[in-house]
């Protein structure tokens, strides 16, 4: 088998996080690993800007797997490599030399490895095999903060992730066995000729919506965006994009048919999503936390544009190719956002701010492209279109807007100004990500859409200026309240926005007493009542008779062979 420059670089930058992480276990050379940390995922960054599409057979691994970069997988690519770049630059540079330096480096390198093949997998299995080491390394890397809360965020993940491997597992079969291949054209042909659509769809929603954070099966994300570590967080953004987003794109058949009813309650789920992101974004206190609710008001946004393709295949190709730039731009800000909050307080405020108000603005125009393939559409129905968008930006204008009330807590580190640094490099990526999808990267990007349609353009930028300026608002409302909360002078009194300013916190302590006073009361009410019922006499007796009758030889060999009897039948 001869390979080409090519071939061999996409082999190489695939294979190296993981040739690292063998010599990690090697204590003469486990310093030297933590050294090239950061650097693990610069190949791949490489391949990802530089190596033409190309497709790699690996008949000899997981039944005849392969290697593909297309255009979806080159933007996954390189952005698992540019926020892997980030997360190891900030994992080494946390406590150099210590021990937690040594206990990451292992999990860090398998999940930048597992990243990388998410985005490389041209199969069905070797992308359920990365999928799931990439989980478990990211649940390692969790538990290294070594809180309480960390273990809390752990346990839930590991018991959803076994939830969703079980289920991607079943639908992977299922579609294999339908199409006679593991190949994702193959299984995109099952998942089109499919007789269950409700079926599958439930599958992949709670299989991918788990590594997602969708709504649901989201209990372990806003708890480890409160307790890891910096790089840890930025990490777990390529993670949501890449083990979720990514495998709706690969199995979903967009533009190949019109699923109506798959959209509609992909709607549905989206629109709970994000409101719920939005309720707890103003709820909870933490800008850790906040950030979560971020991160899951993008991946309710990413569920809008799979669902708005479901129900129009005329343009579910082109958004299809124009969904991995969105995740790119929105989630490249997002981490330097988080980078951005935690940066060390210093003479350089006002321009941290100004770039943290620069990531609102790339985050919110993310979705523009795909809104012009819905110009079409109608006024009240592009208006409608809009809702995501203006949930992500009053979360992250609140975030921006709480830099300002806890300058004081920044983490220090060994390099003030390196999060800086690494936050106006992310911001730099965003925007080149912008540029290139608005000059038409893919060919189906914006550019065309205006040309066509001008005026509907120009209410599509009304629009995005209307959301940025409530943005806006929101943030400078935020930072009146925090500036004037303990002076309660005449001058406080005479401001004309005291009264906006009111309702607003009467709202929000509304929101906090509903969702931390009485939702536990009525939750922990339920509860108490299922314990009662279970542990009344009757219910315990009958179990425990129960359980002592199957327990005799005769009735288990009495259930084998009725058991038995009944494939034999359903076989015959």
């Amino acid at each position: 088998m001869s390979w080409g420059f090519g071939e061999s670089a996409v082999l190489f930058a695939l294979v190296w996080p993981f040739v690292a992480a063998s010599l990690s276990a090697i204590r003469a050379s486990r310093p030297w690993v933590i050294e090239l940390l950061p650097w693990s995922a610069a190949p791949a960054l490489a391949v990802a800007l530089l190596i033409p599409d190309l497709t790699l057979a690996l008949p000899e691994t997981l039944l005849g797997s392969g290697l593909a970069l297309d255009a979806t997988g080159r933007v996954f690519l390189a952005t698992t490599a540019l926020l892997w770049l980030v997360a190891g630059t900030l994992m080494v540079g946390r406590r150099p030399g210590d021990a937690w330096e040594r206990r990451s480096a292992l999990p860090a390198l398998l999940a930048t490895g597992a990243g990388f093949a998410l985005a490389l997998a041209d199969d069905g299995l070797l992308w359920f095999a990365a999928g799931t080491l990439a989980g478990y390394a990211v649940y390692a890397l969790i538990l290294q903060a070594a809180t309480r809360a960390a273990r809390a965020a752990g346990r839930r993940l590991v018991i959803l992730l076994v939830l969703s491997d079980l289920l991607l597992f079943e639908l992977f079969l299922i579609l294999a066995h339908a199409a006679g291949g593991t190949s994702f054209a193959a299984l995109r042909g099952a998942v089109a000729a499919t007789d269950s659509p409700a079926f599958v769809l439930a599958l992949m929603t709670l299989g991918f919506g788990v590594k997602a954070g969708v709504l649901g099966v989201h209990l372990w994300l806003l708890p480890a965006f409160g307790s890891t570590t910096l790089g840890v967080r930025v990490a777990l953004i390529g993670f949501v994009a890449a083990a979720g987003l990514l495998g709706w794109l690969r199995l979903l058949p967009l533009g190949e048919m019109a699923w109506s009813t798959a959209g509609t309650a992909l709607h549905g789920l989206a629109f709970a999503t994000a409101a719920y992101a939005v309720i707890g974004g103003f709820s909870w206190a933490g800008q850790r936390a906040l950030a979560g609710s971020v991160l899951m008001a993008l991946t309710a946004q990413w569920l809008w544009a799979l669902a708005a393709a479901l129900q129009r295949p005329e343009s579910g190709a082109a958004i299809a190719a124009l969904l991995p730039m969105v995740a790119l731009q929105s989630g490249v800000a997002l981490a330097a956002s988080v980078l951005l909050d935690d940066a060390r307080p210093t003479r350089r405020r006002r321009l941290r701010l100004a770039m943290a108000w620069l990531a609102v603005v790339l985050v919110v125009l993310a979705p523009l492209p795909i809104f012009a393939l819905r110009m079409d559409a109608g006024i009240v129905s592009l208006a409608g279109l809009w809702w995501p968008s203006i949930a992500v930006a009053l979360l992250l204008g609140r975030f921006v807007a709480g830099m300002t009330r806890h300058e004081g807590t920044a983490s220090r580190s060994r390099h003030p100004r390196g999060r800086l640094t690494l936050g106006a490099a992310l911001l730099v990526a965003s925007t080149v990500g912008a540029a290139t999808s608005l000059l038409g990267y893919p060919p189906t990007g914006l550019w065309s859409p205006i040309q066509a349609d001008a005026p509907v353009w120009s209410l599509s930028a009304a629009v995005t200026i209307a959301g940025l300026a409530g943005a806006l608002s929101i943030g400078w409302l935020a930072s009146l309240r925090s500036r004037h909360r303990s002076a309660r002078d005449s001058t406080a009194w005479s401001n004309p926005l005291r009264s906006v300013r009111a309702w607003m916190c009467t709202l929000r302590g509304w929101v906090r007493y509903i969702a931390r006073i009485r939702l536990p009361g009525w939750r922990d009410a339920i509860l108490d009542a299922l314990a009662a019922v279970a542990s009344s006499p009757f219910p315990s007796a009958l179990a425990r008779h129960a359980e002592a009758r199957l327990m005799r030889w005769e009735s288990a060999l009495a259930m084998l062979v009725l058991l038995g009897a009944t494939v034999a039948w359903l076989g015959g």
